[in-house]
C-alpha cells in the first residue's frame, strides 16, 4: 500500500493538488473516487486544512494520483 500519494483533481493547467501520507486517509478518498468512476457519477470529499472539500465526479473531471512507496 502506498505511504505517500499525491492526488491531482482537474485538468493540469487548473488542478487542485492534495497529498496523502497516512494510508487510512488516502483509502478513504481512494474508495469514493473509484467507486463514483464506477459509476459514472458520485460525490468526492476530501478533509483539507479542517475543512470538507466536495467534488462532484463525472466523466469530466479529470482525477490522477502518484503513489510512492517507501524504500
Amino acid at each position: 500500500m502506498a505511504t505517500d500519494v499525491t492526488l491531482y483533481i482537474g485538468p493540469a493547467t487548473a488542478y487542485k493538488k492534495f497529498r496523502f501520507v497516512d494510508v487510512s486517509a488516502w483509502e478513504a478518498v481512494r474508495t469514493q473516487i473509484i467507486s463514483a468512476m464506477n459509476a459514472g457519477k458520485g460525490t468526492i470529499e476530501i478533509a483539507w486544512k479542517g475543512d470538507t472539500i466536495v467534488y462532484v465526479y463525472s466523466p469530466y473531471l479529470m482525477v490522477t494520483w502518484v503513489e510512492k512507496t517507501a524504500e
